[in-house]
């Protein structure tokens, strides 16, 4: 049933968006990556790795050297030649049906305001469900290759620009996404993204990091999957530009329309002003490029 479901949801979302279905050639042959497989002794070290495949739990223990992610890429109606992209990951579900939706509409209003948009899928071509769970901050260094991976597909086909390609990742995407900014990361890729946008990011074990790129961090206070509080230890004086933006009340999903439920014991509940906070806030920052430090209450 629920494959059913996911299945309709990214019809229903190709159709709506006009979405070109899309093969990224996976990267990870990189200084800053290893070359040891998961074991449960070294399940975050590992995350690090230069194989697509590395033999985590979630993937069978499969390992493989070489592979290729799936994504759903769309342009702006008009509009020819390298534009600005908006890269999307999903949390640790998937593209479940909640997820194609949030997908779906935060593409839409990117493509009204002229930018292109790539919702990459980590875990199809893995035959991963899901990495829900404890923070996992393995499979948030593996996906942040996926991104690093996704770029260079952009720029290499001449769909963006250098410097012209953004991150918005939710949940264990918005660890990822934490991931992509720091500076080991950024130094040791040809291509780096022009910021970073986190929602409800998982933060523990990242509090030494410094950014290499922008940075900005969308937090509900009462977020009981991903503690908001450790995020704030980040520090945002030192290298580039690291904002934090917390909004008063709010739990974990509040970008996810319908009613307030539970998912592994997390509590899940929507709140329109936060997500239309969210939107407008990157929207305004993508254009601008006028990026704050600090950490400010909403």
């Amino acid at each position: 049933m629920r494959f059913v479901l996911v299945v309709a949801a990214l019809i229903l979302f190709a159709a709506a968006a006009k979405a070109e279905k899309v093969k990224i050639p996976w990267k990870g042959d990189y200084a800053h990556n290893s070359e040891d497989n998961y074991s449960p002794e070294n399940k975050y070290k590992s995350g690090r790795s230069k194989s697509f495949s590395n033999g985590a739990p979630e993937e069978g223990g499969r390992i493989q050297r070489d592979g290729f992610l799936e994504a759903e890429l769309m342009k702006p109606r008009g509009v020819s030649g390298a534009v600005p992209y908006v890269i999307l990951m999903h949390g640790c579900s998937g593209l479940s049906p909640p997820v194609v939706r949030w997908a779906r509409e935060k593409a839409q209003l990117f493509l009204d305001q002229g930018y292109g948009v790539l919702i990459l899928d980590s875990f199809r071509t893995r035959n991963v469900k899901e990495v829900c769970g404890s923070a996992n901050y393995h499979w948030g260094w593996r996906r942040a290759e996926d991104a690093y991976s996704a770029l260079d597909y952009l720029i290499d086909r001449k769909l963006a620009k250098p410097d012209d390609v953004f991150v918005m990742g939710r949940s264990n995407g918005g660890t990822a996404a934490v991931m992509i900014a720091d500076a080991s990361q950024v130094r040791g890729h040809p291509n780096r993204f022009a910021a970073i946008f986190a929602v409800s990011p998982g933060c523990a074990g990242l509090t030494k990091s410094r950014a290499g790129i922008p940075l900005v961090m969308f937090v509900g206070e009462k977020d009981n999957a991903n503690d908001p509080k450790v995020c704030k230890e980040i520090d945002t004086a030192s290298n580039a530009p690291v904002q934090i933006v917390e909004f008063k009340g709010m739990y974990h999903g509040y970008e996810d329309k319908g009613p307030a439920y539970t998912f592994h014991g997390w509590h899940m509940e929507h709140n329109a002003g936060a997500d239309k906070e969210t939107m407008d806030r990157a929207l305004a920052l993508i254009k601008s490029r006028n990026f704050q430090r600090g950490i400010e209450y909403r």
